[in-house]
């Protein structure tokens, strides 16, 4: 990998286990990411150059027009030892989609406006995209002093201050600077360090998920991305998913801020040098994550807030651009609670984006308008691939939960689906505190469930066994796994045992091997029923080993063909008959003490043949074949050519 894929600062090539900063370097986990904003031409590539000695407009065009294109990335020294990054934007409206997607997963934002021009559309716009994708710290840096007068800059930032007002700059610091001569570039840092004490570190616990903001390949290593880790952490070797399309990669290497590590965590500018895939098969917008981790989506339940400087309602239907995460993609609309959303206006939504995107919920997204393109709102993703119904109240209820957050409301709303469910690492704490308050009910191992949805799920199960039993009530129950077929089939069958015992603790059904009844089951034959099976039980013990054929014996003790097979099977369940052949039953007794001579013939190691079998039981061979083929079946017996020995 190269030494600038990392967090943007110079290096020549290196290895994936090697790098310019040393093999081994340890970059501080917890660094911040500095993102830049502002309009065209307003010296933001100019400022970060002067504080880091990095030129970030690496391409040619970038070099002849004398403007950013594309995200440039350098790492910045501040005074109290700590490094950051810096991703650098373009300003040029041309290009605001690169600068969106430079602006994900930043931790501060330092705003430039330039002296002499004062406060641009761009920089209204980037303070809009920057505030919408969540950043809540910045500072202001009003560049290029030495071409003003003090009197023009005293006007300049009350201009500045009446642009701030209202956002979350509006009590930033303001340093004026000068790259050209050096004045403020000092306070700029010292400033930026002061920020960024402020920022909360970033968890490295949880699934590791990256969005791709740059891709290249490097001789003899193949493709590295880069981007921001929004969470979790990497390591060399580990086994990663390339999402959307769902490809498994491997790591072969790691760099933060151009030195090579074994394990990069949340909120580090990150180069990953991936094995499994080649570069014309990634791009930007793509996310790296730990395998599972995030869902090809086409669907976007979202809490979706248009600017107050939208110059127009937004319709239901509507289509925008989306950007969310480094990607971007055309979406429609559909608002859930009305036919348009007002500027200023916040509401719920679905998006619907033309292909699949790589989103988590809890990620940020910015809309903009397909003509003429200007950034109109934007939100927070709540929920992925869940359709919700248009002026539901129980679908815009979960939305309003998820949208609040709290822990332990997003815990019970995830455990209240139909199934119960595996909660995530770090909501283990807050189910263990549920289930203390009766709120949540255990499901064997790892699975728990909304104490209402299991409820309802009991309710559920009841009705399907009590329609069971009115269908076949000669049925001692229904086979466990036909209750998992038909209820939950996406469960496996040890998730489904779980369920079946935590529905027969709380008295919903009983078990009896591999069946279920509901609780309380007894097969009641009518009386007339009732007595032919008795009167075939009996004729059947009064056989022997030398029972009639199959339809003699039912007619000779009065069962009715309709309820012939229900009845049989009602025996065979409850054990007073086995069925030996389709044509063949015995009782019980007589089957049970051949059973035991045959045992005792054999004990010992020693065989028998099917004429010993025969003359041992006094039985002609109509019956001792399948005895002998049952008892292989059954595993009593084993055949080895002419002979059966004890299994």
């Amino acid at each position: 990998m190269s030494g600038s894929a990392g967090a943007g600062g110079p290096g020549g090539p290196v290895g994936a286990a090697g790098g310019a900063g040393g093999a081994g370097a340890s970059p501080d986990a917890g660094f911040a990411v500095i993102g830049t904003a502002g309009h065209v031409d307003h010296g933001k590539t100019t400022l970060v150059r002067a504080l880091t000695g990095v030129d970030t407009d690496r391409l040619p065009e970038e070099k002849r027009r004398g403007i950013s294109i594309d995200l440039g990335f350098a790492s910045l020294a501040l005074p109290s030892g700590r490094r950051a990054a810096i991703v650098d934007v373009p300003g040029h409206e041309r290009f605001v989609k690169n600068m969106v997607a430079g602006a994900t997963g930043i931790d501060c934002c330092l705003l430039v406006v330039a002296a002499d021009e004062g406060v641009m559309p761009q920089t209204r716009e980037h303070l809009d995209i920057v505030g919408l994708l969540g950043v809540t710290h910045g500072a202001v840096a009003l560049t290029k002093a030495d071409r003003v007068e003090p009197d023009w800059l005293d006007l300049i930032r009350s201009d500045l201050a009446d642009a701030l007002a209202g956002t979350f700059l509006a009590e930033a610091p303001v340093v004026v600077s000068d790259a050209v001569t050096g004045r403020g570039l000092a306070e700029v840092a010292a400033v930026l360090d002061q920020v960024l004490e402020a920022v909360p570190t970033r968890s490295a616990a949880g699934a590791m998920r990256m969005a791709v903001d740059r891709v290249f390949s490097v001789a003899g290593f193949g493709t590295v991305v880069t981007g921001t880790l929004a969470a979790g952490s990497v390591a060399i070797d580990d086994r990663l998913e390339l999402m959307p399309a769902g490809r498994a990669v491997r790591v072969r290497g790691l760099q933060v801020h151009g030195a090579a590590v074994e394990r990069a965590h949340a909120g580090q500018r990150t180069a990953i040098n991936l094995a499994g895939v080649d570069r014309g098969e990634v791009r930007r917008g793509d996310v790296v994550a730990t395998p599972g981790g995030v869902a090809a989506a086409r669907v976007l339940a979202v809490s979706l807030a248009l600017l107050g400087r939208a110059e127009k309602a937004l319709p239901t239907g509507a289509r925008v651009h989306l950007h969310v995460g480094t990607a971007e993609s055309v979406s429609r609309v559909v608002l859930l609670e009305g036919e348009e959303l007002a500027p200023g206006q916040q509401g719920y939504a679905l998006l619907y984006p033309v292909a699949p995107l790589a989103v988590a919920a809890g990620d940020r997204f910015v809309i903009r308008r397909i003509s003429p393109v200007t950034t109109i709102g934007g939100g927070t993703v709540l929920d992925v691939g869940r359709r919700y119904r248009r002026h539901e109240a129980k679908g815009l209820a979960a939305l309003a939960v998820r949208e609040r957050g709290d822990p332990r409301e997003l815990v019970r709303a995830a455990l209240a689906g139909e199934l119960p469910a595996v909660a995530a690492p770090d909501a283990v704490a807050h189910v263990r505190a549920l289930v203390a308050a009766g709120e949540v009910v255990p499901i064997g191992d790892g699975l728990w469930q909304e104490k209402a949805a299991f409820e309802r799920l009991a309710a559920r199960v009841a009705r399907a066994l009590a329609a069971y039993h009115a269908r076949f009530p000669l049925r001692l129950g229904m086979p466990k796994e036909e209750l998992r077929r038909s209820l939950w089939p996406a469960l496996d069958p040890r998730a489904s045992n779980d369920l079946t015992e935590a529905l027969r603790g709380v008295g919903v059904l009983a078990v009896e091997g591999e069946r279920v009844a509901a609780a309380g089951w007894r097969v009641s034959p009518p009386p007339a029923l009732a007595g032919a099976a008795d009167r075939l039980v009996a004729d059947l013990e009064g056989a022997g080993l030398a029972p009639p054929q199959l339809g003699t014996a039912l007619q000779a003790a009065g069962v009715p063909a309709a309820d012939a097979d229900e009845l049989l099977r009602w025996l065979v369940d409850s054990g007073r008959i086995v069925r030996v052949a389709d044509d063949l039953i015995f009782a019980r007794a007589p089957l049970d003490a051949a059973v035991d001579r045959v045992r005792a013939r054999l004990a010992g190691g020693a065989t028998i043949t099917m004429a010993e079998l025969r003359d041992l039981l006094g039985i002609t061979r109509k019956h001792s074949v399948p005895l002998g083929e049952w008892m292989d079946r059954v595993h009593i017996t084993r055949r080895q050519g002419d002979v059966r020995r004890l299994m």
